[in-house]
């Protein structure tokens, strides 16, 4: 059985730690700002330095970095973006990464399945459709809300096989393995 007695802390970064924190950050903003679709219904791959920062740095760091992300890029990158909902979203998607990959060397199909689709159906499909109706429709009723989650349902559906294999593969990547070992050991 493993101590996880230390998941809730903030461990101390070594230099090392912190410059690989730091150029997972610049990659995240980079990949979420590339995404194909509109405002409402958004592809990116940022989930690919997530998933990293979770597996690395445990859920309170993840939160913390999710958080700060997402205000970065709503009030410098894309200015005039920012909604509180949506950094709400990004910690609970960083917490349910961190708590299915920390501390794991061997992430099963299983583990990332589950992470992924709880991501894709809390964050993603829950939470970010409930913050477009609440940003871009003056009627807060059914039919509307039926209207912004229906394109976003079939969207994360087609989005769950592609994120599993990608997430599955990068965290069960004999580099990534070995960057584990080097750096956080």
């Amino acid at each position: 059985m493993e101590n996880t007695t230390r998941t809730w802390v903030f461990p101390k970064l070594d230099t090392r730690q912190f410059v690989l924190l730091a150029m997972l950050m610049a990659l995240h903003m980079v990949l979420s700002r590339l995404t194909v679709g509109t405002n409402v219904l958004q592809v990116s791959f940022a989930f690919v330095t997530m998933s990293l920062i979770a597996k690395w740095y445990g859920p309170l760091w993840s939160m913390l970095i999710a958080a700060i992300l997402d205000v970065i890029g709503a009030t410098i990158i894309n200015p005039g973006a920012f909604f509180l909902g949506f950094t709400f979203t990004a910690m609970i998607s960083a917490l349910i990464y961190s708590l299915a990959y920390f501390k794991h060397d061997k992430t099963s199909w299983w583990r990332v399945s589950v992470a992924v689709g709880l991501v894709l159906l809390i964050a993603n499909i829950g939470l970010n459709s409930i913050w477009l109706v609440m940003m871009y429709n003056t009627a807060h009723d059914w039919p509307s809300f039926l209207a912004f989650i229906t394109p976003r349902v079939i969207k994360n559906l087609i989005m769950f096989p592609i994120q599993v294999g990608i997430s599955y593969f990068l965290l069960n990547n004999q580099v990534i393995s070995h960057t584990t070992k080097k750096i956080f050991s």
